[in-house]
């Protein structure tokens, strides 16, 4: 009876020992794409532009370079980028601090951050400090990644001019020249934000077939160079605060195609957030003083870049279906986040200030979403090129610093 009874207590220890779970070990590879020399191309999102400006602790955690660091652990090499010397820029950083409004109330908003630009950073560090892996330059649009620097002029020459290799250089050039294994993609958003930010007075958006090309061209040269890599598509970016943070509902807005050149505005239509402190304190937005054309987006101007989006969006989802690459769908990314997300504890969504995934400018990303941002990257490599990149943990990346 007692050797009966043993053999049956032993029997259950082994059967509980079979019932442990099986504890999988993440382990890192690189799968089917080699991550040795990477690239980022884009605009202000990949170059790391935040809180109105280019600045280097803005840089250090663009999500190229947060992308980067986690491809090190899947042989990934030297990232390197055009770093500013300081977080001055060119003196147009916002800061969240407690002012005096217009109604004597002590409130909490972006403030200039103050600073005098640093000259020596803004003058080319391509000697010193290149060749470079960030391939970022804020505002640019598709065509520009094709113009030689000595033709061009703006916010594209101001940024690119930094770190060309030479003064005849393109974009597309300077990539091809790296040698790279591995590239990132996510251009288009700036030729739309041009045009919506302008409230629909200026830099028209170029039609499909143009955008179309271009990418064609884009994606043809990089492949050539037996480039594998990851293309990202457009949020709808009228969801950005920029366009959605102040209530239109009520404002008169200018008109010219109207009998007394105002009216109020109708369902649909978008307030763009520069208005917001004119609205409060002098008035815009009645009927004697209405919202000036630049600064809202008429009905047809919002058809146009929901329109817009929708067309470039196929375009890319084709492109990369044919060229066989990766792809990252920032669209419903950001479509989810609008809602508000959880991701690892933490609470993330669209409202301005508040719901960390958006810098002070109301259109990039903070540090916070540009780590949500990567991560997004990540799973598109990882389910393309049975990868195994680690993605980041977004409690390690603040959203908006308080004072």
């Amino acid at each position: 009876m007692k050797n009966t009874f043993l053999i049956i207590c032993s029997l259950f220890v082994l059967l509980l020992g079979s019932c442990e779970p099986e504890i999988s070990k993440f382990s890192p590879d690189a799968g089917n794409a080699d991550f040795s020399v990477f690239v980022s191309i884009g605009c202000s999102q990949t170059a790391g532009f935040a809180n109105n400006e280019l600045y280097r602790s803005g840089q250090i955690v663009s999500f190229p370079n947060i992308l980067s660091r986690q491809l090190l652990h899947v042989g990934g090499g030297e990232f390197r980028q055009p770093l500013m010397s300081d977080d001055v820029g060119y003196g147009n950083r916002l800061q969240l601090g407690y002012t005096i409004d217009c109604l004597g109330d002590s409130v909490l908003l972006p403030v200039a951050a103050g600073g005098m630009p640093d000259e020596g950073s803004l003058g080319n560090i391509y000697g010193d400090e290149g060749p470079f892996h960030n391939f970022g330059i804020p505002e640019a649009r598709i065509s520009q990644l094709f113009d030689p620097l000595n033709t061009t002029s703006g916010s594209f020459n101001k940024y690119f001019s930094r770190f060309a290799s030479s003064s005849a250089t393109t974009v597309l050039s300077d990539v091809l020249a790296s040698n790279a294994t591995f590239f990132s993609l996510w251009t288009g958003k700036s030729d739309i934000l041009h045009f919506a930010m302008s409230g629909g007075t200026t830099s028209p958006i170029i039609e499909p077939d143009q955008f179309r090309s271009y990418l064609n061209v884009l994606l043809t040269q990089l492949r050539s160079m037996t480039m594998l890599g990851v293309v990202a598509n457009i949020p709808h970016v009228l969801s950005y605060p920029y366009f959605s943070h102040i209530d239109p509902q009520g404002l008169w807005v200018t008109d010219t195609t109207h009998a007394n050149g105002k009216r109020t505005t109708l369902p649909g239509e978008l307030i763009l957030l520069p208005a917001g402190e004119q609205i409060k304190c002098q008035g815009l937005g009645s009927e004697n003083n209405p919202v000036p054309l630049h600064l809202y987006l008429s009905i047809e101007e919002v058809n146009i870049i929901k329109n817009r989006v929708n067309s470039f969006n196929t375009i890319i989802s084709e492109r990369v279906a044919h060229y066989n690459l990766a792809f990252a769908d920032i669209h419903s990314l950001f479509a989810e986040v609008n809602e508000g997300i959880a991701v690892d504890g933490v609470s993330v969504n669209f409202e301005f200030i508040f719901g960390g995934y958006f810098s002070l400018d109301g259109v990039n990303t903070s540090r916070r979403g540009n780590a949500l941002i990567a991560n997004a990257f990540i799973n598109a490599i990882n389910s393309r090129y049975k990868s195994a990149v680690p993605r980041v943990s977004i409690t390690q990346f603040q959203g908006i610093e308080y004072p």
